[in-house]
């Protein structure tokens, strides 16, 4: 399970650099937008892909709407919910909800890919058992192999009979 372990990290690294991307290009939107103190985070729950923005702004003209439409129209990745806290303002939108305000995404969005990097890890969890597998088979293999080698020189070798006692046999 140990050499596992690290196999199932570099599969999840290599699977959310494009995540990395992208939450940090949504970041600068939103900080050359008029936003502070900017923080975003991408997760999935049970299934649902939740993207939470946090910000700041002293301009009481900037609202958790004005996010959500930045967030809707530049974020690639698949969200089902998200959630915006600005200031002391905190809201939850659906995929739903946002499509309804505001149409469309404008930002083709990339496939929700929960479920290909769980195809990779079973993929590469398949393997790992295959190639184990054969590595025991040909362990099985060659210790069968050792054993009859040994076997069949046992049986070749004559039998080794100690010379007698001097004064073998008694005489009559």
């Amino acid at each position: 399970m140990r050499r596992v372990a690290p196999l199932l990290l570099l599969c999840l690294a290599l699977a959310s650099c494009g995540l990395i991307g992208d939450l940090a290009s949504l970041q600068a939107r939103l900080t050359d937008a008029g936003y502070t103190s900017v923080s975003t985070d991408h997760s999935s729950i049970n299934g649902t892909d939740r993207l939470e923005v946090t910000a700041r702004s002293d301009d009481p003209a900037k609202t958790v709407e004005q996010i959500a439409e930045i967030v809707w129209d530049s974020y690639p990745q698949h969200v089902d919910q998200v959630s915006i806290a600005l200031n002391e303002t905190y809201e939850v939108y659906t995929a739903d909800a946002l499509r309804e305000a505001f149409g469309e995404r404008l930002v083709a969005e990339k496939p929700d890919d929960d479920a290909d990097v769980g195809r990779t890890i079973v993929t590469w969890l398949i393997v790992a058992a295959v190639v184990f597998l054969l590595f025991v088979a040909g362990l099985v293999v060659l210790i069968v192999f050792l054993v009859r080698r040994s076997n069949r020189r046992k049986a070749q070798q004559q039998p080794y009979y100690p010379p007698p006692p001097p004064g073998w046999p008694p005489a009559a």
